[in-house]
């Protein structure tokens, strides 16, 4: 497959637990044509830039977690797809794919990515704790606390921060260009630390 066929024919929307999700390394490939872009869009618009973005052959990822709410009038359950970082959506393109994009009249601001392996690097490890189907709570980026490596599980090898809530750790996954995380549940057993705390 050449670069350009990458390009044009991989716009993966990533849900939670979906059986037919591809793994971490295929959801975010290293072998795309272009540069990783943060597309910052206009409120709630995510969901309907990622179409546009499929239309035009533009490759993106846009990490989706599932929600379910019971009416209290009907009790009915009630379940949606909401994105993972509210107003983010990533993209891979040259100048041009990135003019295309702006060109959707969805996007607020385009964000240059400088760092492009970390920022491939964070997407995978939020992708693979999507895959998990372990319990993703969104937080802004926290940068206290131990660094450690998941060492056992469905989420082995991924790196993040310690966080406490309620007496139960949670390890946070940064996503340092948005200045964003997610945290999963994790048990004290399963780390390791890494480097050195981050105070």
């Amino acid at each position: 497959m050449t670069p350009v066929e990458v390009e044009s024919d991989l716009s993966p929307l990533v849900v939670a637990q979906d059986p037919d999700a591809v793994l971490p390394v295929e959801a975010i490939p290293d072998n795309l044509p272009g540069s990783w872009w943060v597309a910052h869009t206009k409120p709630r618009n995510e969901k309907a830039l990622a179409a546009d973005l499929s239309k035009l052959g533009i490759f993106h990822y846009l990490p989706l977690r599932k929600r379910e709410t019971r009416s209290r009038k009907t009790r009915r359950i009630s379940r949606s797809l909401l994105p993972v970082f509210p107003g983010y959506l990533f993209f891979n393109g040259r100048e041009e794919q990135r003019h295309r994009a702006l060109a959707t009249h969805r996007i607020a601001n385009v964000l240059a990515v400088t760092a492009q392996d970390r920022l491939i690097t964070e997407l995978r490890q939020v992708h693979q704790a999507l895959l998990a189907g372990v319990d993703v709570r969104w937080h802004r980026e926290i940068q206290v606390g131990q660094a450690a490596r998941v060492m056992e599980g469905p989420l082995v090898g991924v790196e993040g921060v310690i966080s406490a809530r309620r007496s139960k750790l949670r390890l946070v996954l940064n996503v340092e260009m948005l200045g964003q995380s997610i945290s999963v549940e994790v048990s004290a057993h399963q780390l390791e630390p890494v480097g050195e705390s981050r105070l």
